[in-house]
């Protein structure tokens, strides 16, 4: 008789423990969803914004109507942006300059422009911004804690956190297929009135050779190639380098690094120095590498083959 009564208080005291817990959580909920309002509120009071939310809840304040057309949720964007708390603690940004100043700047972001894919942009409330936009538009979005990084927060950005985008919609673009092809035709068009350099078209790539190798032979299948090297995009900014430090040994047909790279290597002798450009099919293709190398990304290498090691046969 003792040992049901037991088991029957244990049954009956579980769920009850477990909806105290609840209750608890829920409470703090609350709390903490009250206290974001409350900071939301005192800021728009001090900013002097008395526009009303969008329906789901964020603001939006355009600085001056764009010239251009709104992006769709499957177009690619071009945009500026500078990311903060309610608080006016920054926390991302694509100006070097502002990254520096908040001590928030790291040598793996490339800075600048940054071009996305909207339909995989995480950040609802961002998104719901854009969406509001015209190309060339530049305007401040408000954005609650249910639609950025809601009740866990993330890195520098504490859970329930109201969080403020100042952000501009540089282009929107269609096609990212097409603009990707614009980028390597201006590009390429620049050497058209060089006197000493030409653009080749070869094996799929681009080849621009800044000085002629002094080797008999080019690099076969199973040859090790010395390299150093650089890589940009197509405006100047550099994502990879290994000038000045340890060459990259390459085993040419080895497959070890992105196809177009090796196409360019296979161009050059020894002591040979060249420019390639890389469409994105012989490089990342459309999902691009990391947060640095978007999709449909050309890429631009200046190669020196510093030394060329034949295979014995």
């Amino acid at each position: 008789m003792i040992r049901m009564q037991e088991i029957f208080r244990r049954l009956v005291f579980l769920p009850v423990t477990a909806l105290f817990i609840f209750a608890c959580g829920e409470k703090d909920d609350s709390l903490q969803k009250e206290k974001e309002m409350r900071l939301l509120r005192q800021y728009l009071e001090s900013h002097n914004i008395d526009k009303e939310p969008e329906s789901s809840g964020i603001y939006y304040i355009s600085h001056g109507e764009g010239q251009g057309i709104r992006p769709e949720r499957n177009d690619w964007v071009i945009i500026n942006y500078t990311a903060r708390t309610i608080n006016d603690r920054i926390f991302d940004t694509t100006d070097e300059e502002v990254a520096r100043r908040n001590n928030i700047y790291s040598s793996s972001v490339i800075y600048g422009d940054k071009r996305m894919d909207l339909s995989l942009l995480g950040l609802k409330g961002v998104l719901e911004g854009l969406l509001l936009m015209k190309e060339n538009e530049a305007a401040r979005l408000i954005i609650p804690s249910h639609l950025a990084y809601g009740s866990v927060g993330t890195g520098l950005i504490p859970p329930y956190s109201t969080i403020i985008y100042d952000i501009e919609l540089v282009r929107v673009i269609r096609d990212p297929e097409a603009y990707e092809q614009e980028l390597i035709v201006d590009y390429t068009g620049l050497y058209i009135d060089s006197t000493h350099l030409s653009v080749q078209q070869l094996n799929g790539i681009y080849f621009i050779e800044l000085g002629q190798g002094t080797g008999e032979t080019y690099p076969g299948d199973g040859d090790i190639a010395r390299v150093y090297y650089r890589g940009s995009f197509t405006d100047g900014r550099v994502f990879d380098s290994n000038t000045g430090g340890k060459t990259l040994d390459i085993t040419v047909g080895g497959k070890n690094v992105i196809p177009g790279f090796e196409e360019g290597i296979k161009l050059m002798k020894e002591e040979g120095r060249a420019r390639i450009v890389l469409p994105s099919s012989l490089a990342y293709g459309p999902a691009g590498s990391g947060t640095n190398i978007p999709g449909y990304t050309p890429l631009v290498f200046d190669l020196e083959l510093v030394e060329l090691q034949v295979k014995e046969e």
